[in-house]
């Protein structure tokens, strides 16, 4: 089986449920949302701000730093941290969000033999689900802001398409969280051929996804499609901001506004 699992993808896109499928059958260990590697590529992030600061003379000390040989240190220090917390290397680790989906460059520093799975939903039901779960209809003053949430779920994407496109394309699952509901079998068998898990396992991966699709059983499960803007409780002028900000990266994954 491959590992370390990192799941990717923007907030209420699946993460969590995939993130429990995949340890059931694994027998991978996880902490949920760990936040842990994140915080890796976050330093990194600063020490190369840093490194390109323009209003240096050149005399500074800093300037004497070796800059790699420090990210270096950073790099074995988080990997020493995860192999203790673990014991091993046979684990999954779950931040969603933009910056997690941007950093399987720093993630493959650390464990080069670390593997994907993307989880990818519809923006319109992004911004439904966090709205059900953190109250708001979006707008001025709201819990829940459209237009933050939009951008944000541009940027998570834009992360998820530079891993595809990149030389790590390979150890990169994409899973649609529409596919899920509408075609477990499918969606469940090709997961776990990717993780190399025992084929005896996926029809009972397909028996759990089923079980999961009774407990809530609707139209949009039988007839599955993704929700559009118009069913969105928000003002005309809200939608086609939202839209605006959305439509060139649904049009990129076949997603509906």
């Amino acid at each position: 089986m491959r590992a370390p699992v990192f799941i990717i993808g923007f907030p209420r896109s699946g993460t969590s449920f995939v993130g429990k499928l995949i340890s059931q059958f694994t027998g991978y260990k996880s902490h949920g949302e760990s936040h842990t590697l994140t915080l890796l590529q976050e330093v990194h992030h600063r020490i190369n701000l840093y490194r390109r600061r323009t209003d240096f003379t050149g005399k500074e000390l800093v300037k004497q730093l070796d800059m790699q040989a420090l990210k270096d240190l950073n790099t074995k220090f988080f990997r020493d941290f995860y192999l203790d917390a673990y014991g091993s290397e046979q684990f999954i680790d779950k931040t969603p969000g933009a910056v997690a989906c941007h950093g399987w460059g720093v993630v493959k520093e650390v464990f080069p033999n670390a593997v994907f799975v993307a989880c990818v939903r519809s923006p319109v039901e992004v911004f439904e689900s966090a709205v059900l779960k953190f109250g708001g209809l979006g707008g001025e003053g709201s819990k829940t802001n459209s237009l933050e949430l939009a951008e944000g779920w541009v940027a998570a994407m834009a992360g998820i398409e530079k891993m595809a496109a990149s030389p790590f394309a390979a150890d990169l699952h994409v899973l649609s969280q529409l596919e899920l509901r509408a075609d477990p079998s499918t969606t469940v068998t090709k997961l776990f051929r990717f993780l190399g898990l025992p084929e005896s396992t996926i029809p009972e991966g397909i028996a759990l996804c089923n079980s999961s699709r009774e407990d809530v059983l609707t139209e949009a499960i039988n007839k599955p499609t993704y929700k559009t803007l118009s069913q969105l409780a928000i003002t005309p002028t809200e939608a086609e901001q939202f839209r605006s900000i959305c439509a060139a990266t649904c049009s990129r994954w076949d997603i509906s506004l």
